[in-house]
């Protein structure tokens, strides 16, 4: 498949009639150009198809709303949220609606060496978005004026950039067949029967109600992975999920399929869900009714449920007016999983920026555990690796919208090396055989993609 989108005619009209009109010399300011187009490609096939460092896609799990982005015009990497709302400021002072991608780590701990390209905070403003919506498609161009030139010289440098884009060979990643060299596992399964253990004695001795423990499938392939290779496959499974990719230079990018939103925050109201409690998927109708009842009523499933459904309400109430609970513990069935959900509503306080909400919710306790003000450091004592961006907060925001999903069920390429991770909730009734299967599950997406299975 190859797509054959071109993007500098689409705008060199605008861009001839903008370089007519200098105007002075101002470092700083934004040039940004957008027309309603149609498209008869995905937008995610134009996306992989371009082989550039730098790229992004975000596809929202309930309705018709994607986000692409080509190249950069502007990467902000940052310690802390304020450096980040601080340096998009000017940008959403010409315009607030204007939307960059990204997410933040888990923890604010430094992470591994596989994760230092990502940093502790980055978001992108891309050369070129692509975002369709109920309203239809819409490409914008980007270029942010760094060197005080003028405005003919800003049109010309966006001129450019976009015909240098479309003079790439485009084509669409090719069928996926890993060649693999090694696989390993962190913790192998004695080291988590061991972890299991110790986060029990902690909660029966009361430092915490719930801890969330991961692991992680390290697959090293013979040559380099090819992030897209792997977000095209993983796109293609039929399931109610958030899509999300971050690539943030050749051969490195985080990616997955996520069920869970951390919130959306649309015109003054916010939404968010609390998931939690895992089944199998049946192999027969029958066999998948009976596990939904099973899920339903397990004790064990339903504690470990609510605990994050009363955290995310009491975060709403504190964020909030008018809270409402949506529905209450329902099943969303995946493609390999169920899962149970609360979702909640409510009106924003008007203090609240979009990162200062991700920052109240994350991590819950369906990534983390409860109390939350301890569980970072419980998790660094408990976990033999470093989680990166893994379970963090991963999406889109301008000044007052925003969409961030929970990236889980989600991997980091890095050059040879695939880093898969899933995770398991422990309450005092959890057994370590039993989330080392709900585990397995829930990788299951990428061992499909693989033929593992």
């Amino acid at each position: 498949m190859k797509s054959d989108f071109l993007f500098y005619p689409l705008f060199r009209e605008e861009i001839d009639r903008l370089s007519r009109n200098s105007g002075r010399k101002e470092a700083g300011y934004l040039l940004r150009i957008e027309n309603r187009t149609e498209l008869s490609d995905p937008i995610l096939d134009i996306i992989l198809s371009c082989q550039i460092p730098e790229k992004f896609y975000y596809s929202a799990r309930d309705d018709l709303f994607e986000l692409g982005g080509l190249g950069s015009a502007l990467n902000i990497e940052a310690a802390g949220e304020d450096e980040i709302l601080n340096g998009f400021s000017w940008l959403w002072d010409a315009d607030e609606t204007i939307p960059v991608f990204g997410g933040f780590s888990f923890d604010e701990e430094p992470s591994s060496p596989e994760w230092e390209p990502f940093g502790r905070f980055r978001f992108t403003l891309p050369l070129v978005e692509i975002r369709r919506s109920p309203e239809g498609v819409r490409i914008s161009v980007n270029c942010v004026n760094k060197k005080e030139m003028s405005r003919a010289q800003v049109c010309r440098e966006l001129a450019d950039a976009l015909q240098s884009l479309d003079a790439l060979t485009r084509n669409f990643p090719k069928e996926f067949q890993p060649a693999i060299a090694d696989r390993q596992l962190i913790p192998d399964k004695p080291q988590w029967n061991r972890m299991i253990k110790k986060a029990l004695r902690t909660i029966r001795e009361g430092e915490l109600k719930k801890i969330v423990l991961a692991r992680k499938k390290v697959i090293t392939h013979r040559d380099l992975w090819n992030p897209a290779q792997i977000i095209a496959s993983l796109s293609r499974i039929q399931e109610n999920s958030f899509t999300f990719f971050y690539q943030v230079d050749d051969g490195i990018a985080f990616l997955g399929r996520s069920p869970e939103r951390l919130f959306r925050m649309q015109n003054g109201q916010i939404l968010t869900e609390a998931i939690a409690g895992t089944r199998p998927r049946g192999k027969t109708p029958f066999d998948d009714q009976r596990l939904e009842a099973e899920l339903l009523s397990s004790p064990k499933e339903l504690e470990e449920h609510r605990f994050v459904a009363g955290f995310i309400e009491a975060g709403m109430n504190r964020l909030c007016a008018d809270v409402r609970m949506e529905s209450r513990e329902e099943i969303l069935k995946l493609q390999n999983v169920q899962h149970i959900v609360t979702r909640f509503s409510g009106r924003a306080h008007s203090s609240f920026s979009p990162l200062s909400v991700a920052a109240a919710f994350h991590p819950t306790p369906a990534v983390g555990g409860l109390p939350q003000e301890e569980i970072r450091s419980c998790l660094r004592r408990h976990e033999p690796f470093r989680r990166g961006w893994y379970a963090a907060p991963i999406g889109w925001m301008n000044r007052r919208n925003a969409e961030f999903a929970v990236g889980i069920r989600s991997a980091l390429v890095n050059g040879k090396a695939l880093h898969i991770f899933a995770g398991a909730g422990i309450v005092s009734q959890s057994n370590a055989h039993a989330e080392w299967s709900e585990t397995e599950k829930k990788m299951d997406n990428f061992a499909a993609i693989m033929k593992e299975r």
